[in-house]
């Protein structure tokens, strides 16, 4: 008998806490409100979050990185040897990058599951990811800056995966778009952003397309060109990933009502 009570008493209480979930997640636009504060390949941000029906929750937040690294070196090529008439030698690029990304997000969760933790993700994130080269052409043996050697002679321009570069003064600084304004996203996740608790954990894996970069340099588009040549060895293989941006974000989550 104790048994049999004992196992009534589980059953209502398992349907009790199921009408309970059911009707918390049944909520709209409003009927619930969270914050939670990310920490993504997209850099630190804060969202807000409030469900739309039982299935869907809409987000929208800011995202914000910059951070500079130690300078490093890269070797140039010189196939038409203009470097080398100009300077008497083939130089290396002492590059310090800066990435400087400022992106709005607005993003729909779609759960399979009223209950679940599983998300499928699409949304977009707005803004411009920049990755800013500051540095100068110098001799890879004595250390020392490249100088022209005719005074009042011009410097070559410098082939970067078809994008003519401009050197002024021995330096070489350009500021690259990684894609457009507007970055489709995709992704899935664990957790919710509307939690039945008061704090939950989410935990996110997508890719956001950025499309193809440009470069600037003083404010302005550089030149394209078709030649062959090309001084950046490779820069091909490096840039053809800058329009898929890989997205992992973990999330701290705070329903406010």
């Amino acid at each position: 008998m104790k048994t049999f009570l004992l196992s009534i008493f589980t059953l209502l209480a398992s349907i009790t806490a199921f009408a309970q979930e059911k009707k918390f997640y049944e909520g709209g636009p409003l009927s619930h409100l969270s914050i939670g504060l990310r920490a993504s390949t997209m850099g630190g941000g804060v969202e807000l979050a409030t469900p739309l029906n039982s299935y869907f929750k809409m987000r929208a937040g800011i995202n914000y990185i910059g951070f500079s690294t130690g300078s490093f070196d890269i070797s140039l090529d010189d196939h038409n040897n203009h470097l080398y008439d100009a300077i008497g030698y083939v130089p290396d690029y002492k590059m310090k990058p800066k990435l400087d990304f400022l992106n709005g997000s607005l993003l729909i969760d779609f759960h399979p599951m009223k209950s679940g933790i599983f998300h499928i993700t699409v949304g977009a994130f707005i803004g411009k990811n920049q990755l800013k080269a500051r540095g100068y052409l110098f001799n890879g043996d004595t250390g020392e800056r490249a100088s022209l050697l005719d005074p009042n002679g011009e410097w070559p321009k410098l082939e970067f995966d078809g994008n003519e570069l401009n050197i002024d003064g021995g330096r070489l600084d350009a500021n690259i778009q990684l894609g457009e304004i507007v970055k489709p996203y995709a992704g899935i996740g664990l957790g919710r952003s509307i939690t039945k608790n008061r704090v939950g954990f989410k935990f996110e894996l997508g890719v956001i397309y950025q499309g193809d970069y440009s470069i600037k340099q003083n404010g302005r588009k550089v030149d394209t060109t078709n030649l062959k040549t090309e001084n950046f060895e490779d820069a091909d293989q490096y840039t053809k990933w800058l329009r898929w941006w890989p997205m992992l974000n973990f999330q701290l989550t705070y329903r406010i009502f």
